[in-house]
């Protein structure tokens, strides 16, 4: 049974530049570079829009022992999010997620909305099901707190690259 998970981070800067960033490939190109094996980038939908589709593979010896037992060799994993235009003070967006090698699936709606002027909040609702017979429970709890933790590193991703600029 799918498990779902709520997630809210506050950004430090006006929803306008919050959304300019996400919607901007350098910040996904420098935000994964280190991690996926590919990234693909388009922003075909429109101005404002964007769909950024990370990939990489994890090693069986960097996975933790739950999901070791059921995975053998290498896990791949992919990430999509997608961003639609800003309307007012508002972009709504989905983030998906999958893997090779185990059964997971992500399913997630974004909202950006300014927070006051001076900051945003980043809101994330979804669920996670892995469809693992015994442990697919246990799974679907780790990768809800890994989603989270994730959420919290895209902030400081954004709020990095907004003080950077």
């Amino acid at each position: 049974m799918a498990k779902s998970f709520e997630y809210s981070e506050d950004i430090g800067y006006p929803v306008d530049r919050v959304h300019a960033t996400l919607t901007d490939p350098a910040f996904w190109q420098h935000r994964f570079e280190k991690a996926p094996e590919k990234i693909t980038l388009d922003s075909g939908r429109g101005p404002g829009t964007l769909t950024a589709i990370m990939r990489d593979s994890i090693g069986a010896s960097s996975l933790p022992a739950i999901v070791g037992k059921v995975v053998t060799g290498e896990l791949k994993v992919e990430r999509i999010d997608e961003w639609n235009a800003l309307d007012g003070d508002r972009a709504d967006g989905r983030i998906s997620g999958s893997s090779t090698g185990i059964p997971v699936q992500i399913q997630c709606t974004s909202v950006l909305r300014a927070s006051g002027e001076d900051a945003t909040v980043l809101e994330v609702a979804g669920s996670v099901e892995v469809k693992v017979p015994v442990v697919g429970g246990q799974i679907e709890s780790l990768i809800r707190k890994l989603v989270g933790d994730m959420i919290g590193q895209d902030r400081a991703a954004i709020e990095k690259a907004l003080g950077d600029s």
